[in-house]
């Protein structure tokens, strides 16, 4: 504890790596050694309780992806009475009585939430990430007279930042498929017009469509290019004009049953208006996979391929810190040489790439520094 105690870091290599090989016992002393942790000289830092928090929800959630519900409700329960101020678990509590068929006051015609609703089903690993989103995304929108009884707002936008090729896109269609919401993806070059007003009308066309299939989220990708910050004196008026829709259109989604999630690289690069509270107010990192996830990915991009017998656990633990760009990068590396040598795709192949990979991008990082 006294690593975890130091760094704030709930989420380590230890951990996703325990998670990794289902080594549930030891799983579990982790995370209540981090919820039980009493923060010493970070007793009062915002950070530290912030991860004592996603410590917490990250034990309901590992309960759940191992079907453990009984026991994930015991822990709200438990949690509940402890700390009654807690929204979320309060909301958490009820979509699993709901799933286990113990809500007595629920209404004939609502269904309970199947076990794809209570987990990410496809999205391996990325827990702290997939915390957040079920504390501040998915559980008000599940349980909205929940957060409505204690005055929190519904989630209205949810920006998605950090570096390319961290699976920005992919997360929010599987956000849009958790919630069981129409799904519309926009990229600049959709509503670009040549129009005068042309890309206007094309931004409220699409939120219109949402609004008829509510309740419905909308991606934006690349929103700096749509939604560029207009202090930037290099803009003509039709850029203004553009973020002034968006805007119109942007206010007061929650109410239409509209989510907007916007992902980029570049946030400082944004209009602040559009991320005003009340707006797109939420901001998430997505950075690189961890763990399960590069396994997971080494596992994807390999599919189909002549392989022999691969230690994933190798090649994730090595590919640390790379992106699912850079991990289908190495695997179309590895399977080039094997391609050349007229063999299978092996470990140490893949391994070779990787170390290959990160010769390259070190000599590069060198070169721009230079």
């Amino acid at each position: 504890m006294k690593e975890l105690g130091k760094e704030i870091k709930f989420f380590s290599g230890k951990l996703q790596r325990l998670i990794y090989l289902r080594k549930e016992t030891q799983v579990l002393k982790l995370i209540e050694s981090a919820i039980q942790f009493d923060g010493g000289l970070f007793v009062d830092d915002e950070a530290f309780n912030e991860t004592r928090r996603l410590a917490w929800l990250l034990r309901i959630n590992i309960l759940q992806k191992w079907e453990r519900f009984s026991e994930a409700l015991a822990w709200t329960c438990l949690e509940c009475e402890l700390n009654p101020d807690n929204v979320a678990a309060i909301a958490l509590k009820e979509q699993l009585k709901k799933h286990l068929n113990l809500n007595k006051k629920q209404k004939n015609n609502l269904k309970a939430p199947s076990h794809s609703n209570l987990t990410w089903e496809g999205v391996a690993g990325m827990y702290e990430l997939k915390a957040i989103f079920e504390r501040d995304i998915i559980l008000p929108l599940y349980e909205p007279e929940i957060y409505k009884r204690y005055k929190v707002p519904l989630p209205n936008g949810v920006l998605l930042y950090g570096p390319p090729g961290c699976g920005k896109t992919f997360i929010a269609r599987k956000l849009a498929a958790r919630l069981e919401y129409s799904f519309y993806e926009v990229k600049p070059s959709d509503i670009a017009s040549i129009y005068i007003h042309g890309t206007q009308e094309k931004i409220k066309e699409v939120f219109s469509k949402a609004a008829e299939t509510a309740p419905s989220l909308i991606f934006f990708d690349e929103i700096e290019a749509l939604v560029p910050n207009r202090n930037e004196g290099n803009l003509n008026h039709s850029y203004s004009s553009e973020v002034n829709e968006f805007l119109v259109q942007l206010n007061d989604c929650a109410q239409r049953k509209i989510l907007v999630v916007a992902a980029t690289n570049l946030p400082e690069k944004i209009d602040p208006a559009i991320l005003r509270p009340g707006r797109i107010d939420k901001k998430i990192l997505v950075a690189s996979p961890d763990l399960e996830a590069r396994a997971e990915a080494f596992k994807l991009y390999l599919k189909e391929r002549p392989v022999d017998d691969i230690d994933f656990t190798l090649l994730a633990e090595e590919s640390e810190n790379r992106t699912y760009a850079d991990i289908e990068f190495i695997v179309n590396e590895a399977a080039r040489s094997a391609l050349h040598q007229k063999v299978n795709i092996s470990t140490g192949t893949l391994y070779k790439a990787i170390t290959e990979f990160l010769i390259s991008k070190d000599q590069m990082n060198l070169s721009v520094e230079s």
